[in-house]
Protein backbone atom coordinates (compact mmCIF):
# COMPACT_ATOMS: atom_id res chain seq x y z
CA UNK A 1 0.00 0.00 0.00
CA UNK A 2 3.06 2.23 0.34
CA UNK A 3 4.44 1.67 -2.53
CA UNK A 4 1.06 2.61 -4.32
CA UNK A 5 0.50 6.00 -2.28
CA UNK A 6 4.39 6.51 -3.06
CA UNK A 7 3.62 6.38 -6.61
CA UNK A 8 0.53 8.11 -6.66
CA UNK A 9 2.61 11.16 -5.18
CA UNK A 10 5.41 11.36 -7.26
CA UNK A 11 2.78 11.11 -10.23
CA UNK A 12 1.05 14.59 -9.13
CA UNK A 13 4.48 15.58 -8.21
CA UNK A 14 5.37 14.98 -11.66
CA UNK A 15 2.00 16.00 -13.33
CA UNK A 16 2.40 19.62 -10.83
CA UNK A 17 5.69 20.08 -12.13
CA UNK A 18 4.59 19.74 -15.97
CA UNK A 19 2.06 22.31 -15.41
CA UNK A 20 4.82 24.94 -13.69
CA UNK A 21 7.25 24.19 -17.16
CA UNK A 22 4.11 24.36 -19.31
CA UNK A 23 2.70 27.68 -17.95
CA UNK A 24 6.51 29.09 -17.55
CA UNK A 25 6.85 27.97 -21.69
CA UNK A 26 3.63 30.12 -22.56
CA UNK A 27 4.31 33.13 -20.38
CA UNK A 28 3.92 36.54 -22.64
CA UNK A 29 2.50 34.20 -25.57
CA UNK A 30 -1.47 35.67 -25.95
CA UNK A 31 -1.27 38.33 -23.27
CA UNK A 32 -1.92 41.00 -26.01
CA UNK A 33 -4.43 39.53 -27.28
CA UNK A 34 -6.55 39.08 -24.01
CA UNK A 35 -5.73 42.53 -22.65
CA UNK A 36 -6.86 44.20 -25.85
CA UNK A 37 -10.03 41.87 -25.63
CA UNK A 38 -10.70 43.20 -21.85
CA UNK A 39 -10.30 46.48 -22.73
CA UNK A 40 -12.31 46.76 -26.01
CA UNK A 41 -15.06 44.37 -25.53
CA UNK A 42 -17.54 47.09 -24.69
CA UNK A 43 -15.81 49.86 -27.12
CA UNK A 44 -16.32 50.65 -30.73
CA UNK A 45 -13.73 51.49 -32.45
CA UNK A 46 -14.00 54.85 -34.55
CA UNK A 47 -11.28 54.77 -37.83
CA UNK A 48 -11.40 58.26 -39.35
CA UNK A 49 -10.29 58.17 -42.62
CA UNK A 50 -7.12 60.34 -43.44
CA UNK A 51 -8.05 63.29 -46.01
CA UNK A 52 -6.88 62.95 -49.30
CA UNK A 53 -5.34 66.26 -50.35
CA UNK A 54 -6.54 67.90 -53.50
CA UNK A 55 -4.24 68.62 -56.17
CA UNK A 56 -3.69 72.52 -56.34
CA UNK A 57 -4.02 71.69 -60.60
CA UNK A 58 -7.74 69.84 -59.55
CA UNK A 59 -8.63 72.51 -57.08
CA UNK A 60 -7.57 75.09 -59.68
CA UNK A 61 -9.76 73.71 -62.54
CA UNK A 62 -12.72 73.44 -60.64
CA UNK A 63 -12.70 77.20 -59.70
CA UNK A 64 -12.20 78.35 -63.61
CA UNK A 65 -14.91 75.95 -63.97
CA UNK A 66 -17.04 77.13 -61.87
CA UNK A 67 -16.18 80.86 -62.42
CA UNK A 68 -16.84 80.29 -66.62
CA UNK A 69 -20.33 78.89 -64.86
CA UNK A 70 -20.45 82.35 -63.02
CA UNK A 71 -20.42 84.10 -65.90
CA UNK A 72 -22.96 82.46 -68.05
CA UNK A 73 -19.51 80.76 -70.44
CA UNK A 74 -20.61 77.45 -72.14
CA UNK A 75 -18.25 75.68 -74.51
CA UNK A 76 -15.42 76.33 -73.09
CA UNK A 77 -12.80 73.63 -71.48
CA UNK A 78 -10.36 73.96 -69.20
CA UNK A 79 -6.91 72.29 -68.93
CA UNK A 80 -4.34 72.71 -66.21
CA UNK A 81 -0.49 71.63 -65.36
CA UNK A 82 1.44 72.85 -63.25
CA UNK A 83 -0.57 75.80 -62.31
CA UNK A 84 -0.97 76.88 -65.93
CA UNK A 85 -4.79 76.87 -67.25
CA UNK A 86 -5.75 76.57 -70.90
CA UNK A 87 -8.94 77.18 -72.41
CA UNK A 88 -10.05 75.37 -75.43
CA UNK A 89 -13.20 75.45 -77.39
CA UNK A 90 -15.44 77.57 -79.36
CA UNK A 91 -17.16 80.95 -77.88
CA UNK A 92 -18.53 83.76 -79.25
CA UNK A 93 -16.74 87.08 -79.51
CA UNK A 94 -19.03 89.07 -76.89
CA UNK A 95 -17.91 86.08 -73.56
CA UNK A 96 -14.55 86.22 -74.82
CA UNK A 97 -13.60 88.86 -71.77
CA UNK A 98 -15.80 86.95 -69.45
CA UNK A 99 -13.76 83.53 -70.09
CA UNK A 100 -10.88 85.06 -69.36
CA UNK A 101 -11.94 86.98 -66.74
CA UNK A 102 -13.25 83.65 -65.03
CA UNK A 103 -10.14 82.15 -65.52
CA UNK A 104 -7.54 84.74 -63.81
CA UNK A 105 -9.62 85.45 -61.00
CA UNK A 106 -8.55 81.47 -60.03
CA UNK A 107 -5.24 83.02 -60.05
CA UNK A 108 -3.28 80.78 -61.81
CA UNK A 109 0.34 81.29 -62.78
CA UNK A 110 -0.47 81.38 -66.78
CA UNK A 111 -3.97 81.54 -68.73
CA UNK A 112 -3.21 80.12 -72.22
CA UNK A 113 -5.95 80.93 -74.51
CA UNK A 114 -6.63 78.34 -76.86
CA UNK A 115 -10.33 79.60 -77.92
CA UNK A 116 -11.63 80.01 -81.36
CA UNK A 117 -13.99 82.76 -81.57
CA UNK A 118 -17.13 82.04 -83.51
Amino acid sequence: MQIQSAKNKLLVAGLASLLVVGAAACKGKGENTNYANANNSNTAVVMTPTPMAVPPDTTLKNTVQANLTKYNVTGVTVEVLNGEVTLKGDIARAKLQDALKAANEASPSKVNNQLNIK
